[in-house]
């Protein structure tokens, strides 16, 4: 029986990851993080559950990662410090992946570099695969023959006729593998609700061009540093119109240094400049590629933009292009970003009808494409939230090339078979992992959700100095934080109510410490809701004297 594991991916854009069984033998595919929402304070990233993997990680036979973007890669890192198994992904990919390995001090790993050419074979499943257009090069698509037929798992992917690269993808492949019988296909569903086809990233290098030319003060584009495509083309316009080129973040720089170690960004050390040491220069001369797209508080143009960024300051004259759309959740922070810029006096171009952004997720029409040219038996939308995947198969309907077809979620173990329509026969109870600034795992759902509380309703403190005997030997204290300011009498009553819950608890004689708290600790609660509508965290202090 082959089954296919939903660990990730299905509610909302990232933490992809999934696996396909048969028997004794599972190969898993991608391993990516999902960024938090603005009301997971603390968090910095989310990752898989791996528990289910961990108990069969003997029938692991490898992690296949379909390309270099953090919500398929961002990871490997944790899960191989539990389940140590071959990677397998293009030479980009690894060369990320590698360096995020060695961050975590990860040495004994084997990376083993696959290209469209390459066959991986082992006992029940063989791989081969198909080179993609999108926003980060050397992505693939994946094809997985099976004991059930052949599933195609298809990656992020856009068809592109004028890739930066010139990688087109090829439709006469996967003509050929449709003639043949694909069971199942599992597409990207980024865009599944925008009509039409995604343009060319050529078409951002055309937008470049013309907004450079007008432009005579020092430039800043921000982009995600993934997409090496776009940086080239910023580094090539750029030298165009006699300006030298900077990095500034992080990432920025680490992308940077690995593509151009592997062949994916050429240019000479004589184009660029240390951020540093910008001043040397004219404002004309210069061009700053720089993190901060999405507003993320920590990256380089968020701290330009605060007057925090050590190397560089912005100053009136210098322009900005934001070459990227934010991400659903996101449009706050990057709004915020464009205003702090605004008002020192910089030009910030921005938004899609600059056309300084192309997606790179296909659009509806080049979902139908590949559709068409696959025609598998059956269908699941994978990558994004659930309105994503609904219209996903309501263009499959729409075809009527696939009629069997099935809207998964996180943790679904699905049947998958050439003579019986999928079926969800099991369901896994997966807990997401989430870790802090400080790369902390945090493993409890009870903690996020008391820095919510404390964010949104405040904090309650209440002490009680008790004897060895249980009495009380001090007025009880309250104090609050974050809580709205209440009048004394209704602090009064909040003591009253908690001395004759204490006096209940002596009549029954339960003065055990835990339990003391535990109690003490509901009644607050119950009270602030029952007065106030808020539920704030409430902190118990039994103090024995």
């Amino acid at each position: 029986m082959l089954k296919l594991y939903i660990l990730g991916g299905l509610d909302g854009i990232g933490k992809n990851m999934m696996a396909l069984a048969y028997r004794d033998e599972m190969v898993v595919i991608d391993c990516g993080i999902m960024f938090p929402d603005s009301d997971m304070y603390g968090v910095d990233k989310i990752i898989p559950d791996f528990s289910f993997l961990e108990k069969h990680q003997k029938q692991i036979r490898g992690l296949i990662v379909t390309h270099g973007h953090e919500d398929h890669i961002g990871a490997v890192a944790y899960f191989l410090e539990k389940i140590n198994v071959p990677i397998y992904g293009t030479r980009l990919t690894l060369g990320l992946v590698e360096h995020k390995l060695n961050e975590k001090g990860l040495k004994k790993v084997q990376l083993k570099i696959i290209s469209e050419t390459s066959r991986l074979k082992f006992k029940y499943f063989q791989f081969s695969f198909v080179r993609v257009s999108h926003s980060i090069p050397d992505g693939v698509m994946t094809v997985i023959d099976t004991p059930e037929g052949t599933i195609v798992h298809s990656g992020d992917f856009k068809i592109d006729y004028t890739p930066v690269d010139n990688h087109v993808l090829d439709m006469h492949r996967l003509a050929e593998i449709g003639s043949k019988g694909v069971t199942l296909l599992l597409s990207d569903s980024t865009n599944a609700v925008k009509k039409g086809h995604t343009l060319s990233e050529r078409q951002v290098g055309e937008s470049f061009e013309r907004a450079f030319k007008g432009i005579q003060g020092r430039l800043l584009v921000a982009t995600f540093s993934s997409n090496i495509h776009r940086i080239q083309q910023a580094i090539d316009v750029g030298k165009r119109f006699g300006r030298k080129v900077s990095f500034a973040g992080l990432s920025m720089e680490n992308t940077a240094k690995i593509a151009r170690r592997l062949g994916y960004l050429t240019f000479d050390d004589s184009d660029t400049v240390f951020i540093g040491h910008i001043d040397q220069f004219q404002d004309n001369q210069i061009l700053i590629l720089t993190t901060g797209s999405q507003g993320e508080p920590l990256s380089a143009l968020t701290r330009i933009s605060n007057g925090e960024y050590r190397l560089f300051q912005i100053k009136k004259g210098d322009t900005v292009i934001i070459s990227a759309l934010p991400i659903p959740g996101n449009e706050k922070m990057v709004y915020a970003t464009i205003d702090k810029l605004g008002r020192k006096g910089i030009h910030v171009i921005y938004e899609e009808a600059s056309k300084m952004h192309v997606s790179g997720h296909a659009y509806s029409e080049e979902l139908k494409q590949l559709q068409m040219l696959l025609r598998p038996k059956s269908f699941i939308p994978i990558h994004g939230e659930f309105r994503h995947l609904y219209a996903h198969c309501e263009i499959v309907k729409e075809l009527g090339v696939t009629h069997d077809f099935l809207i998964a979620e996180n943790g679904d173990v699905i049947e998958v078979s050439r003579k019986k329509n999928l079926a969800i026969v099991e369901k896994l109870e997966l807990h997401p992992k989430y870790i802090d600034s400080n790369g902390v795992c945090l493993e409890d759902d009870a903690l996020i959700e008391e820095r919510r509380q404390m964010a949104n309703d405040g904090v309650v403190v209440f002490t009680f100095y008790l004897n060895h005997q249980g009495d009380l030997i001090e007025d009880i204290r309250i104090s609050s934080r974050g809580v709205s300011p209440v009048p004394e009498e209704f602090i009064n009553g909040l003591k009253g109510s908690l001395m004759d819950q204490y006096n209940h608890m002596l009549t029954r004689k339960t003065l055990e410490k835990e339990l003391l708290s535990i109690e003490l600790e509901e009644m607050v609660r119950k009270y602030m809701i029952k007065r106030t509508g808020k539920s704030p965290c409430v902190i118990p202090l039994i103090v024995i004297k």
